[in-house]
C-alpha cells in the first residue's frame, strides 16, 4: 500500500485573544497546537529543524492591511511558530516576504506587527527585494521554465511556510502552494504570473522552493473576494483552527474539506501539483490527524468574479481577457468601488472594455469610457479619451496591476468622474 500524506488539524474552544491583543497564554495554546501538528506530521518538531540549522520562515504580508483584517500573517501564529522552532536551538530564524505592487515590505513588517514579534523572538527579518537572486531552470518544457529565484530561501536548511488561508480572487485559494508567489522578485515576474497560466506557475515555484514543511495561519481568514476583499462579511474571526504538514498539495486540498468545497482536490492549483509531483490532491491519499474535519469545518463562500450584469451603472464588455489576470483586476477594483458607494454617485454609466476585442468593434459607446489591459489596447483609437490602464516603460507586462497601487485604480478614476460632474 502506498505512503499517504499526513495532513493533522488543530482547533482550540477557547479564548486566544485577536491578532493584536493577545498575552503569552494565549501564545502557548497556540505553541500546542503547532506542536501537536508537528507531532503527528513528523514525530516532533525535532525532526523538521536540527541543532544549528538557519530557518527560514515564509509568511504573507501582501500589504499593509493590518493583522485584524485577517488577510496579513497573524502575529499570534507567527510567534509561536518561531517559539516552538527556537526549542531546537538553530543557528537563525528569517522571516521573509516580498509584499505586493506599491508596497515596500519593511513598512508592512512594521504595520502588520511582524516586526514586534521579531523584536521579541530575535528572529532577522528579511525583505525579499533587497535579497540576491539566482535563476532556476525548471529543466523541461513548460510556461516558467526559467526564473529568478531568492538565493537565502535555496541557501537556507529548512524552509517553512506560514500560510494565511484565504479565498482568492485569482485563483479560488491561497494557502500552502500559492503561498511561494512572495517569492517573486519584482513587478515584472509577479504581473506574468497573473495570466491564465498561473497555475503551472505556481507549481513551478513550489518546485523551486522544495518546502519542508507548512503550518497554516487560519485563525482568522477570509472568504469570498479575498486576498483583501473590501465586503466585512468576507472576514472570520475566531475560528481557532490550524493544520498542516509536508504535503502542499494535500494541505490545500484538506482546506477545501475544511471549507465545506464539493469535490476537493479540483481547483487547478493542486491538480497541476498533483501532476508535477508535488503531492497528492486525492482525498483517499490523505492520512487526517487530529481534530476530525467535521468538527471545524465550515462553509467559506467561493470568489465571485461576474462582471457583466453586476454593478449599478456600470457596462463591462469582455472580450478575449485571462480570468487570474485582467478580468480578475477589473472585478477587484469594481467591488472596492461599490464598497465605498461610488457607482450609486455616478451620474451616467460608464463602460469598461476589458481584453482582446473583435470585429465588428463596438464604437457607438455615450459616456465615460475606461479600457483596461494591453489586449483592449486597439479601443483607444475610438475612444482616444478613455480612461486607461495599459503597459508603461515603468510597468511593461500585459496585465496593469499598478491599478492596486492607491490613486491609480478604478475606483480612483470613477471618483475623477463623478467630480468632473460635480464642478
Amino acid at each position: 500500500m502506498a505512503k499517504k500524506s499526513i495532513v493533522s488539524i488543530a482547533h482550540y474552544d477557547g479564548d486566544l485573544g485577536t491578532p493584536s491583543n493577545y498575552t503569552q497564554e494565549h501564545v502557548e495554546k497556540i505553541k500546542d497546537m503547532i506542536r501537536q501538528i508537528a507531532d503527528d506530521t513528523k514525530g516532533g518538531m525535532q525532526n523538521i529543524v536540527h541543532e544549528g540549522d538557519v530557518v527560514f520562515i515564509k509568511i504573507n504580508t501582501v500589504n499593509t492591511s493590518p493583522a485584524e483584517s485577517g488577510f496579513t500573517t497573524d502575529p499570534r501564529m507567527l510567534q509561536a511558530l518561531v517559539e516552538v522552532v527556537k526549542e531546537q536551538n538553530p543557528k537563525k530564524i528569517q522571516i521573509g516576504e516580498r509584499c505586493a505592487l506599491g508596497q515596500d515590505t519593511m513598512k508592512c513588517f512594521e504595520v502588520c506587527g511582524i516586526k514586534a514579534v521579531a523584536e521579541k523572538t530575535g528572529a532577522e527579518l528579511v525583505a525579499l527585494e533587497n535579497t540576491e537572486w539566482e535563476m532556476y531552470d525548471m529543466g523541461k518544457p513548460c510556461s516558467y521554465r526559467k526564473f529568478p529565484f531568492p538565493k537565502i530561501v535555496r541557501d537556507a536548511d529548512v524552509y517553512i511556510g506560514l500560510p494565511k488561508m484565504k479565498v482568492h480572487i485569482h485563483t479560488g485559494l491561497t494557502n500552502a502552494m500559492k503561498l511561494q508567489f512572495g517569492l517573486c522578485p519584482d513587478y515584472k515576474w509577479m504581473s506574468e504570473c497573473h495570466r491564465d497560466d498561473i497555475y503551472q506557475k505556481i507549481a513551478n515555484l513550489v518546485t523551486a522552493t522544495e518546502p519542508d514543511w507548512f503550518v497554516v495561519d487560519s485563525l482568522w481568514t477570509c472568504q469570498g473576494n479575498g486576498p483583501f476583499s473590501p465586503y466585512p462579511d468576507d472576514r472570520i474571526t475566531n475560528w481557532n483552527t490550524t493544520y498542516g504538514g509536508s504535503d502542499p498539495v494535500a494541505i490545500d486540498t484538506v482546506a477545501e474539506m475544511l471549507m465545506q468545497w464539493d469535490n476537493p482536490g479540483n481547483l487547478p492549483s493542486t491538480v497541476m501539483g498533483a501532476a508535477e509531483g508535488l503531492g497528492t490532491n486525492k482525498p483517499e491519499e490523505i492520512e487526517l490527524k487530529g481534530v476530525p474535519v467535521e468538527k471545524v469545518s465550515r462553509h467559506f463562500n467561493r470568489q465571485d468574479t461576474v462582471l457583466c450584469g453586476k454593478f449599478k451603472n456600470v457596462n463591462v464588455i469582455v472580450g478575449s481577457a485571462c480570468e487570474p489576470g485582467c478580468r480578475v483586476m477589473v472585478r477587484m477594483g469594481l467591488d472596492a468601488a461599490y464598497v465605498a458607494g461610488l457607482l450609486d454617485k455616478l451620474p451616467e454609466p460608464i463602460t469598461i472594455f476589458v481584453g482582446l476585442q473583435f470585429e465588428p468593434y463596438v464604437t457607438d459607446v455615450k459616456g465615460p469610457v475606461l479600457i483596461y489591459g494591453k489586449c483592449a489596447e486597439k479601443m483607444k483609437e475610438f475612444y482616444p479619451n478613455a480612461y486607461t490602464w495599459f503597459p508603461t516603460e515603468e510597468h511593461p507586462t500585459c496585465v496593469p496591476m499598478y491599478s492596486n497601487i492607491p490613486g491609480r485604480g478604478i475606483p480612483d478614476v470613477i471618483q475623477k468622474i463623478i467630480d468632473s460632474y460635480n464642478k
